[in-house]
C-alpha cells in the first residue's frame, strides 16, 4: 500500500513539473483579425465623417436656395408655401392655408417640394 501511494505521488510530481502549454485555436490566432480591425477603423475614421460633411453641405445648399413661393415641408410635417424670408432672424413665414400663416425657423425646413406649374402661368 505504501508503494502504491509513493507511485501516485511520483505521478503527481511529474505532472506538476511539466511545462504548461498555451491553449491553441483562440480568437487572436486568426490572421484575418488585424485586417478586419484596420478595415473597421478605416470606415469609422475616414468614410463616416466624409458622408456627414456631404450631408451638411447638401442641407446648407437647400437652405441657401430657399426662395419665395417655394413649397416646403418642415421637420414637423407641415406643408406650406414660403411667403417671406427674414435673413437676419433666420425666420421664414409659410402660408399653410388660404388665410393661415405661420413663422418657422429656417433650420426646421426639411425639404423643398417641386411645384407643378399650372398651364395658365
Amino acid at each position: 500500500m505504501l508503494y502504491a501511494l509513493l507511485l501516485l505521488l511520483a505521478q503527481v510530481e511529474d505532472k506538476a513539473q511539466e511545462p504548461t502549454k498555451a491553449p491553441t485555436g483562440g480568437l487572436f490566432d486568426n490572421p484575418m483579425l488585424p485586417l478586419l480591425i484596420v478595415a473597421a477603423m478605416f470606415i469609422f475614421i475616414v468614410m463616416l465623417p466624409a458622408q456627414q460633411r456631404r450631408e451638411r453641405k447638401q442641407r446648407e445648399a437647400l437652405l441657401t436656395n430657399l426662395k419665395k413661393n417655394d413649397e416646403v415641408v418642415t421637420a414637423a410635417g407641415i406643408i406650406g408655401v414660403v411667403t417671406n424670408i427674414k435673413e437676419g432672424a433666420d425666420e421664414v413665414t409659410l402660408r399653410i392655408d388660404d388665410n393661415a400663416k405661420i413663422r418657422v425657423l429656417k433650420s426646421s425646413i426639411a425639404k423643398i417640394n417641386p411645384r407643378e406649374s399650372s398651364p395658365g402661368t
